[in-house]
């Protein structure tokens, strides 16, 4: 009864009815309210103008001795122009708030506090003319100068009249309502059954096609809209007869699809067999398919599912976090599987074999292991710059904070904190233009200064400008270089910033009294090789294939104080392969480096653009 069409057109009605009359009967009474209120505030404005004869008068008699009984008489003299009557007194109050004389001294002697009250003792301007929810009133105050202290004139209006006027269109309004949900419900039945019987006739009729009764035809009775229904039931009919007609056509295709698919498809029975698999099912899960012998819990098994069939229910074994419910079934992020990482998704399907209806369930295995490695990597991106820059502002609040909590502090220690303050930030200011360095080289927009130069006489420039640092560390560098070497085309500016960072790292990983040697010659007629080597401390073999990830650094091998942020070899790998060269380095621990560079002698980047 509650779902039927009778009982929804019935109810639609009544409510329409009732929300009708309501919202009548609110703006009715808020209106009467509104205008009761704004008719007292209007009557209060004009009487009391202080350019009124009522203001006049009243502060004349404020001046006399006995100045309460004369406003009072002068007031009263209004009554009818201020509306004075059972509901609405006047009152002459003193600043305490205590009534003086009134209309009714009954009420006067227990008035409340109101704002209008509080507002003219405070000898304010603002006056609010709805004083509560019950009442209105209006305060005005009467200064008396010499004569004494100031008085206040107040009226205060019950609304008992505004509150008649409501209740009775109140039960006007429900008078109103209750007629009209009587016709409404005597009109709704006649609609209910004009609507319903034709759609209980047609709803019969579609039931049999729905049934598999194609051939019986739906009669159209009208050519309202009920019968365009009937009509289109009957398109339709016809459509539905195609369209199963192309079922197994569009079955042979999907199969075709399924086969071309790079993600591995599975699809079991209810009571766990194979059903289907497609060929990258099988270059994951191998002939156990092809036998039959994959059932659906050893296929859970192997990709760390924790899942379990119960009859046609399927639930979780185990909480996983990875585990992401969806309508049909659920999606399991990152579950590794041999060398790879797949994202698994699990749904239940029902499907018809023969012409029974059954259920079982498919698994989609998305291969991400290239997702997974880039995330992994940009992960440990964040961490490496978080942790390089938490270092330096760690060393710069430290001392900040001990200079700002001595102020007496000696100049020279206080010269020596902000000195390692100013070494912490040009540490930290490094690390951000090495980070940009690398961002504009990821995204291409490095501009290049492309120019021909000779590399030797770079190289021997760079040698002069290290030549401090090398006499520092007691250092022997030596340069050579082979005859009729071609100038090279490049950015001149970027090599020499390879070359100085290379070297850079020999002068600080090599003992005092160390060994460098710089060799420049030609690898073939469009390359040529720069050879750094050292006699250093080395690196072990197990790091040398990560020593030009950012942020990394083999602290195992490095001195303390050598410092670095492990994005050098980044960055000099990253514009080395942007010129079209190459960047590799040899090194065995406590044996010494060689890095070998090699550059085409005409690069691959575009004059004065962008790559």
């Amino acid at each position: 009864m509650v779902k039927s069409l009778y009982f929804k057109i019935v109810l639609i009605l009544l409510i329409f009815i009732i929300a009708v009359m309501c919202a009548v009967g609110a703006i009715l009474m808020n209106g009467v309210t509104s205008f009761y209120i704004g008719d007292f505030t209007t009557q209060m404005r004009e009487c009391f103008a202080d350019d009124g004869i009522l203001m006049m008068e009243l502060k004349q008699a404020s001046a006399a001795e006995s100045y309460a009984e004369q406003m009072k008489q002068i007031l009263s003299s209004y009554g009818s122009i201020l509306g004075v009557d059972k509901y609405r007194n006047y009152y002459v109050l003193n600043l305490d708030g205590e009534m003086l004389t009134g209309s009714d001294i009954e009420l006067g002697a227990s008035l409340p506090i109101t704002p209008n009250i509080l507002s003219a003792i405070n000898d304010s301007s603002t006056t609010i003319s709805m004083g509560g929810m019950d009442y209105a009133d209006w305060a005005v105050r009467m200064k008396r100068g010499n004569a004494g202290a100031d008085c206040i004139i107040y009226i205060k209006d019950s609304l008992e009249e505004m509150r008649q006027l409501n209740q009775m269109l109140f039960t006007i309004i429900l008078q109103a309502m209750f007629i009209g949900i009587f016709i409404a419900v005597l009109l709704s039945f006649f609609l209910a059954k004009a609507i319903s019987s034709p759609l209980q006739s047609l709803t019969y009729d579609t039931q049999l096609v729905a049934s598999g009764e194609f051939t019986h035809e739906i009669e159209v009775r009208s050519a309202d809209e009920i019968g365009v229904l009937a009509d289109n039931f009957n398109y339709m009919k016809e459509r539905l007869r195609a369209t199963l007609e192309e079922v197994d056509g569009e079955r042979e295709k999907l199969d075709i699809i399924l086969s071309c698919m790079r993600d591995a498809v599975l699809a079991f029975t209810a009571d766990g067999h194979i059903l289907h698999f497609n060929n990258s099912a099988i270059e994951l899960f191998g002939d156990s398919l092809r036998t039959g012998d994959l059932s659906i819990e050893k296929s859970f098994e192997i990709l760390d599912i924790p899942l379990t069939i119960e009859g046609n229910s399927v639930r979780l074994t185990s909480p996983d976090a990875s585990a992401e419910a969806t309508k049909d079934g659920f999606i399991f992020r990152d579950r590794t599987c041999g060398a790879r990482v797949y994202d698994v998704s699990f749904a239940v399907i029902r499907y018809v074999a023969g012409k029974r209806q059954s259920s079982g369930c498919v698994i989609i295995i998305h291969d991400v292991t290239s997702r997974y490695e880039l995330d992994e990597s940009r992960r440990e991106f964040v961490s490496n710059v978080s942790h390089e820059l938490k270092t330096p502002l760690t060393s710069i609040k430290a001392y900040t904070e001990t200079i700002l909590s001595d102020p007496e502090m000696d100049a020279e220690t206080r010269d020596y904190f902000l000195g390692i303050v100013l070494s912490e930030s040009d540490r930290m200011h490094n690390i951000v233009s090495d980070l940009l360095v690398l961002s504009r080289l990821d995204n291409k927009r490095t501009n290049w200064t492309i120019e021909s130069f000779d590399l030797k006489q770079s190289i021997r420039r760079l040698c002069e400008v290290m030549r401090g640092q090398v006499n520092e560390h007691r250092h022997r560098i030596t340069f050579g270089c082979q005859r009729d070497l071609p100038p090279i085309t490049a950015d001149k500016q970027r090599i020499e910033q390879v070359i100085l960072n290379i070297l850079s790292n020999s002068i600080k990983y090599t003992p005092d009294g160390g060994q460098i040697d710089i060799k420049l010659s030609h690898l073939s007629k469009k390359f040529v090789r720069i050879e750094i080597a050292d006699n250093g401390i080395g690196i072990p073999e197990e790091d040398i294939d990560h020593l030009f990830e950012r942020f990394y650094r083999v602290e195992k091998s490095r001195t303390q104080d050598a410092g670095g942020t492990g994005l050098g070899l980044a960055i000099a790998k990253e514009l080395v392969e942007a010129h079209g060269g190459r960047i590799a380095v040899k090194s065995s621990l406590g044996e010494g480096t060689l890095v070998v560079i090699d550059l085409p002698v005409e690069c691959q980047l575009e004059k004065n653009g962008k790559r």
